[in-house]
């Protein structure tokens, strides 16, 4: 367990970007000794930044990348980010067979990286009561600290357990609670109690942040406005419907994050800008530490950028994008001709496959401060968007059978994106369908659909073959670079059209509740920790 959990704070410690207050103004450091860490609330802060770079710190090979390598392989677990050309990164995960290999350093990095996490978060929560300091500044460095433990134990738990049933009866084993510093072998606690107590620390982490007055110096910090949106997402996963949406309506109410369409504007930092307003938590990209390729999330996202995306355009699944109104300003994002598509952004020499992905930019050919060559490999990356928050008020008072507010909610998204939109008029199952539409389509890349899809017990399906007589894809059939290949099903979805098998037919369809749902435990955890049990293999 020590080799999982243990690690010293004062090494991963950052600076912040600097404020009018001088306790937010804490200097940058690459080695504190841990004896004086919580001598006082300035220095705590410096464990909190540490915490924060934890969160995109890069491993020892890529992809490992903290929490941006978690939020791609949710999507490339899900239907809707489509794999087109076989290359060596993600294809295994896309495929469902790297997370259910108990040896595999790839999933064990997010393990490692959610406990890593955790444990810094007990220590700063044991230890900052005695330090000097206001108060106010005590239950700032505080709150962020039990937020994490309840963010991190939250990410861990929709991997390893099974999904909360709202029915109840949650005795399935979710994963092994660390609720303190001990590295002590644990059982893994059951589901209800891992949602008791991420629901009492994020109760917590609101409480101590609501007596903050100051403004953080960053959307990479933690404020009660943060900690009140994955309070809604908890809501949600549990299937606590109303609850979840009023607390995402607190989020909209109070945030001061405004609807910001900008965000799809034709640009460099399409879609990868903290400045929009929209954005409520985010990853605030450090040109002067990530300065390698492979080891940030647009690297494996972004069609712009020269990586594994120059040969693997990822692109939307066709049945999706057809939803799509051809007044949204998000259809633009993926564009289904790519031989006649004026202004089509890729990198030189690299593929293009229909419905390739346009929404994260990170490198424009009009950009006047370096030649577009792919030089630009980081930026900005959300974590908490407001349109999210109206999607979740949306699918709460639909889902608990209060229509009108439902409607209400989506329509602030879906107009906003389409100005043609009018206030729906469905009701029940169709109601609920159109919101997970276009919480599909805004949330497509940024880390939600596998946990949609498990949460709400639905299968994975990733549509339909080609039926005889129509394109099987394939070279020899037009799929490759800059064509559009002809005689295409209708009926039929884009994955593994694009060559034989890019990722494989086993995981086209895997049926609600199969044991692949569930990541299997590291072997690592297993030997240092006989008492957790490992899911079924």
């Amino acid at each position: 367990m020590k080799k999982i959990f243990l690690m010293i704070l004062g090494v991963i410690a950052m600076a912040v970007m600097s404020c009018s207050k001088d306790f937010l103004e804490t200097e940058s450091t690459s080695a504190v000794d841990q004896s004086i860490i919580f001598k006082d609330t300035k220095a705590a802060l410096m464990a909190i930044n540490g915490i924060h770079r934890v969160m995109y710190e890069k491993g020892n090979y890529a992809p490992k990348m903290g929490y941006q390598y978690y939020m791609l392989y949710m999507d490339f677990l899900g239907e809707d980010l489509i794999y087109t050309k076989s290359n060596a990164q993600f294809r295994t995960e896309a495929d469902w067979t790297r997370h259910r290999q108990t040896t595999n350093q790839y999933p064990r990095h997010i393990y490692e990286y959610i406990y890593k996490i955790i444990a810094n978060a007990n220590m700063v929560i044991e230890n900052i009561d005695n330090a000097e300091g206001p108060q106010e500044e005590r239950d700032y460095v505080k709150g962020q600290a039990i937020f994490y433990r309840a963010f991190s134990h939250f990410c861990a738990v929709q991997l390893y357990g099974k999904r909360y049933d709202r029915a109840g009866n949650n005795t399935q084993m979710g994963i092994v609670l660390r609720m303190e510093s001990s590295t002590d072998p644990k059982e893994r606690s059951s589901v209800e109690d891992c949602y008791v107590a991420i629901n009492e620390d994020l109760d917590e982490a609101i409480r101590l942040l609501s007596n903050v007055s100051f403004e953080r110096s960053t959307k990479m910090h933690i404020n009660v406005h943060v900690a009140r949106a994955i309070k809604a997402r908890v809501l949600l996963t549990q299937g606590k419907w109303l609850d979840a949406a009023e607390m995402a309506k607190m989020v909209v109410d109070h945030s001061g994050a405004q609807m910001d369409n900008s965000c799809y504007d034709y640009k460099q930092g399409r879609c990868s800008d903290a400045t929009n307003k929209e954005w409520i938590w985010a990853k605030i990209a450090q040109p002067e530490l990530e300065t390698a390729t492979l080891f940030n999330f647009y690297s494996y996202i972004s069609n712009t950028n020269i990586s594994y995306n120059k040969n693997t355009p990822r692109a939307i699944n066709n049945l999706l994008y057809e939803k799509i109104s051809a007044t949204d300003v998000r259809k633009p994002l993926w564009v289904e001709d790519v031989t006649n598509h004026p202004g089509l952004v890729y990198p030189p020499g690299g593929n293009r496959y229909k419905w390739m992905s346009q929404k994260f930019i990170v490198d424009h050919p009009d950009n006047s401060s370096s030649s577009y060559s792919g030089a630009i490999i980081t930026a900005d990356l959300a974590f908490i968007r407001l349109p999210e928050m109206y999607l979740i008020m949306a699918e709460g008072y639909a889902r608990g059978d209060e229509e009108g507010k439902a409607r209400d909610a989506l329509y602030v998204v879906a107009h906003d994106r389409d100005p043609m939109y009018s206030l729906s008029s469905n009701t029940g199952d169709d109601l609920t369908e159109e919101i997970m539409t276009q919480r599909r389509v805004e949330l497509w890349g940024e880390g939600f659909r596998f946990l949609d899809l498990k949460r709400l017990d639905m299968p994975l399906d990733r549509g339909p073959k080609p039926r005889s007589g129509y394109n099987q894809g394939g070279a020899v059939n037009g799929w490759k670079n800059n064509f559009n290949p002809t005689n295409l099903d209708p009926l039929a979805s884009n994955f593994n059209m694009y060559e034989e098998q890019a990722v494989g037919e086993a995981s086209r369809y895997v049926a609600a509740g199969a044991k692949e749902w569930q990541w299997v435990i590291p072997e690592l955890e297993i030997q240092y920790n006989p008492l957790c049990k490992q899911n079924p293999l």
